[in-house]
C-alpha cells in the first residue's frame, strides 16, 4: 500500500471517528457529500475519498477496537468476535423477518 493511500485512509478514519463522536453529542458533525463520481467529499478535511478508502479506514478502526478489547480483557480474539458476529447476524436475520413479514401477511390476506 502506498504511503499516500495510507494517509487518505487515516484521514477517512479521522472523519469516521469525528462523525461517530458527533452522533454521540461530542463535537461538531462534519459535512460529508457524495460527489458525482461517487467519491465522498469530507468537508472538514477538504478531501475526497473513495468507498474503498472509507471501508479500509473502518476496518482499521474496528481492528484497533478488537485488539484493545482483547488486550484489556485477556480474552482470545475468537471469544470477542464470535459473540459480536452472532449478535449482528441475529439482528440482521430479525430485521429481514420484519421487512418480509408485511408482504407475506398482505399476500395471505389476498388469498
Amino acid at each position: 500500500m502506498s504511503g499516500q493511500r495510507r494517509v487518505t485512509e487515516l484521514r477517512a478514519a479521522i472523519s469516521l471517528v469525528s462523525s461517530a463522536a458527533a452522533d454521540l453529542r461530542w463535537g461538531d458533525q462534519p459535512e460529508v457529500r457524495v460527489l458525482p463520481d461517487g467519491r465522498l467529499w469530507l468537508t472538514d478535511l477538504q478531501l475526497s475519498v473513495s468507498a474503498a478508502d472509507v471501508y479500509q479506514a473502518a476496518r482499521g478502526l474496528v481492528a484497533a477496537q478488537l485488539l484493545g478489547i482483547t488486550e484489556e480483557t485477556g480474552r482470545p480474539l475468537a471469544e470477542v468476535v464470535g459473540p459480536w458476529l452472532v449478535s449482528l447476524q441475529t439482528n440482521e436475520a430479525l430485521l429481514d423477518l420484519d421487512l418480509t413479514q408485511p408482504a407475506d401477511a398482505a399476500r395471505d390476506d389476498a388469498a
